[in-house]
């Protein structure tokens, strides 16, 4: 509910926002860049405050200051307003309260379940999305983004007893062993290991990519003549047909080898290249429902599988400051990509180019897969793995 209006529903408030405050998509567009530079700069410490303290606090204080954020955008009346809520209060909140914290808890499942259990996670929001961003859609038309804001600030606060009661004490305390996790040696320990940064180059080009799409997916649309209410139902409606690609996803993850993670995460790259790539050189009404159907898709199983490879690499203990440095290093990619498609729509009147852009990106990621899986099978099992901390 944070996470997706965030990630997915802002596709439309952004054309009503830029019109309200009689600025272009590019503007709006730049602060939800800058949202996410603030949300990966807050992640390691997010990250690091879960491993050490578990998610349940963390998660709650996420919630109640991304529900301020929402507030305070309900009455921005200008662009620096608009910066201050959105790219600070509502990015640090949904940093806080809806990504690492809830991940770190998803990740403590035991082995060999994990897979499923973050693509049941990950199913669960593609369904919430689903009638999200169509309950959105319509809300902004009825309403006005103002209201909207108001509305899903309210539902948020709502949904507080949620980690306060549920994430109870043996789901928020520590373990009691490798309490030195977060050292400073092993922290560069893990920096300069190279399966590290090919794991981070790749999470970081497909993450601009869906950070990139999902901001512009809705205004696409209806630049095709499509009505706000009924783009935001095909939007909703091709992620929910992610949900069994997810469930599926997480099945072979559990079942094959953590070390065939890489190949399997190298062709999803490639499949969502090719459907984002189709719409660059044909765009029609076809290729736009190929290129919302990849989105839904590299929203959910590439994440699934890079976190399981994050947890068998670096170790349960240290999942949450590993995501976290992950989450900082994606920032110049999701804080521009954003930012690239507004200008660059601003400037030619068209998507085309930028979407083009984003699959060469793509490929990007899955050459980086590819190599640490050439990489693996040349060195064997477990490759990459950081050891324990010195205690």
């Amino acid at each position: 509910m944070g996470h997706g209006f965030v990630a997915f529903a802002v596709s439309a408030l952004l054309k009503p926002i830029a019109l309200d405050l009689d600025t272009g998509r590019g503007v709006v567009s730049t602060a939800i860049g800058l949202g996410r530079l603030a949300s990966g700069l807050i992640s390691p410490f997010v990250g690091r405050l879960a491993d050490l303290s578990g998610p349940r606090l963390v998660v709650a204080f996420g919630m109640t200051l991304t529900a301020v954020g929402l507030v305070v955008l309900g009455f921005a009346q200008t662009e620096a307003w608009l910066y201050f809520a959105w790219s600070l209060l509502v990015s640090v909140g949904v940093a806080a309260g809806f990504t690492v914290a809830l991940d770190k808890l998803v990740i403590g499942t035991g082995q060999g379940r994990r897979g499923m259990a973050l693509a049941v996670r990950f199913s669960i929001a593609a369904v919430v999305s689903t009638v999200l961003v169509p309950t959105v859609t319509i809300l902004v038309e009825a309403l006005g983004w103002r209201a909207t804001c108001f509305i899903w600030a309210a539902v948020i606060i709502m949904m507080l007893p949620i980690p306060l009661l549920a994430f109870g004490p043996s789901s928020s305390a520590p373990k009691p062993v490798r309490q030195s996790t977060d050292t400073p040696s092993n922290t560069r320990s893990i920096l300069r290991n190279p399966t590290f940064w090919l794991v981070a180059l790749a999470f970081t080009a497909q993450a601009a990519v869906v950070t990139g799409l999902s901001v512009h997916l809705v205004p696409l649309m209806t630049d095709t003549g499509l009505p706000a209410a009924q783009a935001g139902v095909i939007f909703g409606s091709m992620i929910l047909l992610s949900v069994p690609v997810r469930l599926i996803t997480g099945r072979i993850a559990d079942k094959a080898s953590p070390d065939l993670l890489p190949a399997l995460l190298a062709g999803l790259f490639v499949l969502q290249a090719a459907c984002v790539g189709l719409f660059a050189v044909w765009p029609n009404s076809a290729s736009t429902l190929i290129l919302i159907l990849a989105q839904g898709i590299g929203a959910g199983a590439p994440t699934l599988v890079v976190l399981l490879m994050c947890a068998h690499l670096f170790g349960e203990e240290r999942f949450g400051s590993v995501q976290g440095m992950l989450m900082a290093l994606q920032v110049p990619g999701t804080a521009t990509a954003p930012i690239i498609a507004g200008v660059i729509y601003d400037q030619l009147g068209s998507y085309q180019l930028a979407i083009g852009i984003f699959a060469l990106v793509l490929l990007l990621a899955a050459v980086c897969m590819a190599l640490l899986s050439r990489h693996a099978s040349r060195t064997g099992p477990g490759v990459g793995v950081v050891g324990p901390a010195p205690k």
